[in-house]
């Protein structure tokens, strides 16, 4: 089978985590494994890939300043890309990728599985995207969604052919060790952008170190609010407690350098940084945003959720989770198993094997 893959970018995101996953597993079935990214200008991987899979970098140079008519080179181009490929499935990840997806492919009688990876109703978006969304979810063979709160979201006529897929967590590479009382050291992760709440993490940790002076707080990443983060940490009187030291140069590097895992966000779609400290044994708290901590923090003592947006009650989290390394402890084993278990990466890629093969079994059974 011919299988096709498409994205946005080559870089550290999610959905790029879960596609080279997936496109390895793949390859590994012995499909002949293509993906495409619609934005990027060069092949160059933040995540690495086998030489059998196929890559092909969509965007080139820039000829057009508006952004309407890029977008249409880009849908042009991927149009000649499924041409020449003749791919037998497409599976396509994120809102704009999947509209642009759907399209491109018009006509061409090709099955195709959109992935929504954000949350649709809280993220930004322009008036045409916002419309042209449910419209191609409307047109696709599939849909995927990564909690069942995003899957309750959809209206009534798409949920019969939604399927619920959490994304899969990899062994860790390195397991976090439990620093001494007071001493704690904080991370969180994520691109600095107002979704993900880091101004809201800077406001609750200025409020714990307050009480312990002793703490630390390592965000990784980068993005358009880097310099306001760092203005803010700056103003809070945080220099020497705070660094943001940007991406890290392998996946996953990060979670040996803390004790604590903070996911602030106000939104997700589905938070991979959560459960990626889960599996390293690290203690984890998260606003109860929608869509997935609530999800993902169901079991009892396995994290600390607390209410969504509440500064006052997150700086208090911390502050317990610091003063206290047996109740780390307790949390990280229980998350590490809980991860190791509901989300192994065998399961979640057996579901996606089970939704590949009923699509195109379908689609053969159409023609």
């Amino acid at each position: 089978m011919r299988i096709l893959f498409v994205m946005s970018g080559l870089g550290a995101g999610g959905a790029e985590k879960i596609v080279n996953l997936l496109a390895h597993h793949r390859a590994a079935c012995g499909d002949e494994v293509h993906v495409a990214a619609l934005n990027a200008q060069d092949t160059q991987s933040y995540f690495a890939y086998g030489s059998g899979i196929r890559l092909a970098a969509l965007s080139g140079p820039g000829r057009l300043s508006d952004r309407f008519g890029k977008e249409a080179l880009r849908i042009w181009g991927l149009r000649r890309y499924l041409v020449a490929t003749r791919p037998d499935l497409v599976i396509s990840f994120l809102t704009k990728v999947n509209v642009m997806v759907r399209i491109a492919s018009i006509g061409l009688n090709i099955p195709i599985v959109l992935s929504e990876r954000n949350n649709f109703t809280s993220q930004g978006m322009n008036a045409i995207w916002r419309v042209a969304r449910p419209l191609a979810a409307r047109s696709a063979t599939r849909l995927v969604m990564q909690t069942q709160e995003a899957r309750n979201c959809l209206p009534a006529r798409l949920r019969d052919k939604a399927v619920v897929i959490p994304n899969p967590v990899p062994p860790a590479n390195t397991v976090s060790a439990v620093q001494a009382v007071g001493g704690a050291r904080i991370v969180a992760v994520g691109r600095m952008e107002m979704q993900k709440g880091f101004d809201l993490l800077l406001e609750a940790f200025k409020l714990a170190s307050n009480a312990n002076p002793d703490l630390s707080l390592t965000i990784y990443g980068d993005g358009p609010q880097r310099r306001a983060l760092q203005e803010q940490a700056r103003a809070l009187d945080l220099t020497g407690r705070v660094s943001m030291p940007g991406i890290t140069e392998k996946p996953g590097d990060w979670t040996a350098s803390g004790d604590i895992f903070v996911l602030s966000s106000r939104f997700e779609g589905f938070p991979n940084v959560l459960l990626e400290a889960m599996m390293a044994g690290m203690a984890s708290i998260a606003f109860a945003c929608p869509w997935g901590p609530a999800e993902i923090l169901c079991e009892p003592e396995t994290g600390v959720l607390v209410p969504d947006g509440d500064v006052r009650l997150l700086a208090l989290a911390i502050r317990l989770l610091a003063g206290d390394e047996q109740l780390r402890r307790k949390l990280g084993l229980n998350a590490a198993h809980i991860a190791r278990t509901k989300y192994a990466m065998a399961a979640v890629l057996e579901m996606w094997d089970g939704l590949i093969a009923s699509t195109t079994t379908a689609a053969a059974r159409r023609r």
